[in-house]
């Protein structure tokens, strides 16, 4: 048998399927071969007939052939990690003993104030937050003679529900002796793992077979279930990175007067009181280290007073690893980290834990096992904050501000298929044109601003201790 029908092609782009439009001229014209020819397949103009029954009978034949293309197609590029999605991606991740991040919930630390010896009993002792946002205890706690314990509460909706105020929480089930609730701190949850952000921890894993380098560190902290984020880097010269001077802010211009330690370089991020977060040390001026004059990314006014600079925004003891990790067990998170460190290095961070070394499978020591204390950085989670300024035409929805919001948060967490916000990254504005203007022709941007604190800027640079996280109550939207 022969057609006129094109076939698919395989070449250096991979599988290659032909247009609709020649898979319909050729059905067209096995058909018309078929009947002996003079079907009515064109019209006068030459463009085909579909109106005709054997117009419909050609459109419906290369529906079905362009569609079997289209899940050919699918599954060729479903064996490609930089297209994989879904299930074919799931696929890709086991075959480096990765498996996809489930949905997690919010989970709030909060002192319980009530009677001694009240019992507080996991899953039916339930606390709100202003949101409407449900918790449930997760572990059975007694009230001891202080009167006051702190215990966890999981958000029964799993995502990215943001952390309330202190004063942001209410007891909604009543227990006699319970009185009342805060919220002491919280660590925000997340939804099923993005394309991208699992696309990204897998490319992450290759180095997990290596030992002693930045990447293999990484690798293993992601590997950690539960870790969101991780961020490593480190300081091999033996003294600590970046400076502390005494300077002032005037616009763009940093004028140093006199210099404490270190030496102040192009790219280093400045911390101070009342310094925007995110100013970075863009050019030298009159100084090229040391006091003089250097030019800064953000205009603002700061009055002299103590500051300090450094790269990602952490100074790092000499001779030291940093890592950054946002979820896991802490336990499990210095363990990872301590199996790819080399030897005799120090340590940066808040949060520490002690490993203990029990040896090879082949010869393992005996108790009382060595034991190291490791120290790493659980960041703290900053919120991004969102000015949106839009056009108020005829066509805009009742629910355009939702839908905008949950758009950015959506672009914000690599829901909509892109990278999301992560530790120690710049935070563009213009991420989040593309999400918003796909709502719909009525969606007429005139600019967007994020920051920290103040939406003012058209990007943000997160610190290397902090984790950027974002709510639709951070998202100012304004129609004018």
């Amino acid at each position: 048998m022969t057609t006129n029908v094109p076939t698919p092609t395989f070449g250096d782009t991979g599988f290659v399927a032909p247009a609709e439009s020649a898979i319909l001229a050729g059905v067209q014209a096995d058909q018309n071969a078929a009947f002996g020819g003079n079907l009515n397949i064109t019209n006068s103009d030459g463009t085909p007939n579909l109106t005709s029954s054997q117009g419909q009978l050609a459109s419906s034949q290369t529906a079905i052939i362009g569609d079997c293309n289209d899940q050919f197609l699918a599954l060729a590029n479903g064996v490609d990690p930089a297209y994989a999605s879904g299930r074919m991606q799931d696929a890709i991740g086991r075959i480096y003993y990765i498996t996809r991040n489930a949905a997690q919930s919010t989970v709030l630390q909060i002192p319980c104030t009530g009677l001694p010896g009240v019992v507080i009993p996991a899953t039916t002792a339930l606390i709100k937050d202003s949101a409407g946002n449900i918790y449930a205890c997760t572990d059975t706690v007694t009230i001891p003679a202080s009167g006051t314990v702190t215990t966890s509460f999981a958000c029964t909706t799993t995502g990215a529900i943001a952390v309330p105020a202190s004063n942001g929480v209410s007891i909604y089930q009543a227990i006699s002796g319970w009185d009342s609730v805060t919220c002491a701190s919280g660590v925000v949850g997340n939804a099923v793992e993005t394309r991208a952000d699992f696309e990204y921890r897998r490319s992450q894993s290759v180095a997990l077979n290596a030992q002693g380098s930045l990447p293999s560190v990484l690798a293993a902290v992601f590997d950690v279930d539960g870790v969101l984020d991780a961020y490593a880097t480190q300081n091999d010269t033996n003294v600590t990175s970046g400076a502390s001077f005494v300077g002032s802010i005037s616009g763009t211009t940093l004028t140093v007067t006199s210099v404490t330690s270190g030496t102040i370089a192009v790219g280093q991020t400045l911390i101070g009181t009342g310094i925007q977060q995110g100013t970075t040390i863009t050019a030298l001026g009159t100084g090229t280290g040391g006091t003089g004059t250097y030019a800064i990314y953000i205009s603002q006014t700061v009055a002299s007073a103590s500051m300090a600079s450094a790269t990602g925004g952490v100074q790092l003891v000499p001779n030291s690893l940093y890592v950054a990790a946002y979820g896991g067990e802490a336990q499990d998170v210095g363990t990872a980290i301590w199996t790819k460190k080399s030897p005799g290095c120090n340590y940066n961070g808040n949060t520490s834990v002690t490993v203990y070394d029990t040896g090879p499978t082949a010869y393992p020591y005996s108790a009382p096992y060595p034991q190291y204390t490791v120290v790493y950085e659980t960041p703290t989670p900053t919120t991004v904050v969102f000015s949106v300024q839009m056009q108020n035409n005829a066509n805009v929805p009742s629910d355009a501000v939702t839908q905008i919001q949950t758009a950015i948060v959506n672009a914000f967490s690599g829901a909509d298929g892109g990278q999301r916000a992560r530790i120690g990254s710049w935070i563009f504005a213009s991420r989040f044109y593309a999400s918003i203007a796909s709502l719909g022709t009525w969606a007429m941007i005139y600019s967007i601003q994020i920051g920290v604190g103040t939406a003012s800027q058209s990007a943000v640079l997160m610190n290397i201790n902090q984790v950027p996280v974002t709510s639709t109550a951070s998202i100012t939207v304004t129609f004018s």
